[in-house]
C-alpha cells in the first residue's frame, strides 16, 4: 500500500466536504451521504479490496481516525486483517483459565478500594464512565492490554470531553497499577501519563473554576432573599444552613440529627472531604432555627428529599436561582465567608478551622491537638451578626 501522500485533509476541507469519498491518503477516507460523515479505511488482502468503517465524524476526529488508520496500515503490513484483528479483541474470552480480565480487576478495585470514598456514588461514577468509555478493553487479559488499546479508548472523547477523558485514563491507570502490585501483568503501565501516554495524546488544559461568589458587601441583602424563602423547600433550607455555617453543599445535605448536638454540628471523617472529623460552632440563630426544623418521617437527615434521601446538588442550586441569586452558587458562600473574615482580621487559623482546609505543614499539624472550635465560637457569632444585619429591613 502506498503511504507517502497522507493528511491531505485538512479541518475546513472535513467541514465543508459534499457527498462523496475524499481520501486523506493511505487508506484513510470520509464518506459522506446526505448529513452522514464517517471515516472508513480501504486496504486490500489476498488481492481482495476491502473497507473497514471507523466510526462517526462526531465521534472520531481527524487527529483520531488518522491514528486508527495508521494502526490498520501496521496491521496490514505484518500480514494480518485489521478487520479479523478487530473481530478477534473484541471477542476475547472473559474469564479464561488463569487470567485476569480487565472487567474482573474492575470489579475487584471497587470493592476493596471502594471502601476508601465517602458515598456510593463515587463508585458508581467510576463504573459507569469505564464501563461507557472502556468497553474495548473490558474483556481483554490485563497483561495484553497496551498503550494503544488504551488510546483507542481515549481519543474519541480526549478533545471533546476533557475531564471525563481525564478521569478515565487516571481511573485505568490506577486499577492496572493494582494489576501490576498483584503480579498480574508486567510493567509499564499503558495507561500512565508522564513517559507513557503524553507522546501520543495532546496535553490538556483547563480553565481554572472558579465559584461565583457574593460581594461581602452586598452578603446581608443576598442572605435576606435566603432567609424568607427558608420554608419553600429542603434545597432552600439548606443553603440557609450553608450560609450560616460556610459548610459545603454536600456536608449540608448528608447532614444528620445525630450531627447536631448542644450548639455544635459534628460532621464524621466518613463524610468529609479530607477524611477528618469536623466540628462546627453554630451561632445562636442557625441553633434556633435548626430547632424548630420537623424531622420528616423518623428520617436521620436533617434535608431529606420527598424519598427520604440526600436532596441533589441541582436542588440546592435551583434553590440559589428561586432567591434571585443565579448568578452565585452556592459553593460561593464559602468565599463569601472567607473574604468576609480575612478584611475583618480574624486570626488565618480560625477561618481555616472552620472551612474544615487543612492548616499548616505535616510538622506543625502533628503538634496541634485541637481545632479551636470555641475560640472559633466568637469568630460564627460575628459572621451571623453580620449576616443576618439586612434581616432587620424585613
Amino acid at each position: 500500500m502506498r503511504t507517502a501522500a497522507l493528511n491531505k485533509l485538512s479541518a475546513v476541507k472535513v467541514r465543508q466536504a459534499g457527498p462523496g469519498m475524499h481520501s486523506d491518503g493511505g487508506g484513510l477516507f470520509l464518506r459522506v451521504t446526505g448529513k452522514a460523515r464517517s471515516w472508513v479505511f480501504r486496504f486490500t488482502r489476498e488481492g481482495r479490496k476491502r473497507e473497514m468503517g471507523l466510526g462517526s465524524l462526531g465521534a472520531v476526529s481527524l487527529q483520531t481516525a488518522r491514528q486508527m488508520a495508521q494502526e490498520c496500515r501496521e496491521q496490514v503490513a505484518q500480514g494480518l486483517d485489521p478487520i479479523e484483528a478487530r473481530k478477534a479483541s473484541l471477542a476475547r474470552p472473559e474469564a479464561a483459565a488463569g487470567t485476569t480480565t480487565f472487567r474482573t480487576a474492575m470489579e475487584r478495585y471497587l470493592k476493596l478500594k471502594g471502601v476508601e470514598w465517602s458515598n456510593a456514588k463515587h463508585a458508581a461514577q467510576w463504573r459507569s464512565t469505564l464501563e461507557a468509555y472502556c468497553e474495548r478493553i473490558m474483556p481483554m487479559p490485563v497483561e495484553t492490554i497496551t498503550a494503544a488499546d488504551v488510546v483507542a479508548c481515549l481519543a474519541p472523547i480526549w478533545t471533546e470531553k476533557q475531564e471525563t477523558a481525564s478521569r478515565v485514563r487516571q481511573r485505568t491507570e490506577r486499577i492496572l497499577s493494582a494489576c501490576i502490585a498483584l503480579g498480574e501483568r508486567p510493567a509499564p503501565n499503558p495507561a500512565a501519563w508522564r513517559d507513557g501516554l503524553e507522546h501520543v495524546l495532546s496535553k490538556q488544559t483547563k480553565a481554572v473554576r472558579h465559584h461565583a461568589a457574593v460581594p461581602v458587601t452586598d452578603a446581608p441583602e443576598a442572605f435576606a432573599k435566603l432567609w424568607v424563602r427558608r420554608d419553600v423547600g429542603q434545597g432552600a433550607a439548606a443553603l440557609v444552613l450553608v450560609a450560616l455555617t460556610a459548610l459545603r453543599s454536600g456536608e449540608a445535605r448528608w447532614l444528620e440529627w445525630a450531627d447536631i448536638e448542644a450548639g455544635t454540628i459534628t460532621i464524621p471523617a466518613a463524610r468529609m472531604k479530607a477524611r477528618r472529623a469536623h466540628r462546627v460552632a453554630l451561632c445562636g440563630i442557625a441553633a434556633d432555627w435548626l430547632a424548630t426544623l420537623p424531622r420528616i418521617g423518623g428520617c436521620a437527615l436533617v434535608f431529606p428529599s420527598s424519598r427520604l434521601g440526600p436532596i441533589s446538588n441541582m436542588t440546592i442550586s435551583k434553590a440559589m436561582k428561586g432567591a434571585d441569586l443565579g448568578a452565585y452558587t452556592p459553593h460561593g458562600w464559602r468565599s463569601t465567608f472567607s473574604d468576609w473574615a480575612n478584611e475583618s482580621g480574624w486570626p488565618r487559623d480560625h477561618i481555616e478551622d472552620a472551612l474544615a482546609h487543612r492548616v499548616g505543614s505535616e510538622t506543625e499539624r502533628a503538634y496541634r491537638r485541637g481545632d479551636w472550635l470555641e475560640q472559633r465560637r466568637p469568630l460564627m457569632d460575628a459572621w451571623c451578626n453580620y449576616l443576618t444585619s439586612g434581616l432587620n429591613s424585613l
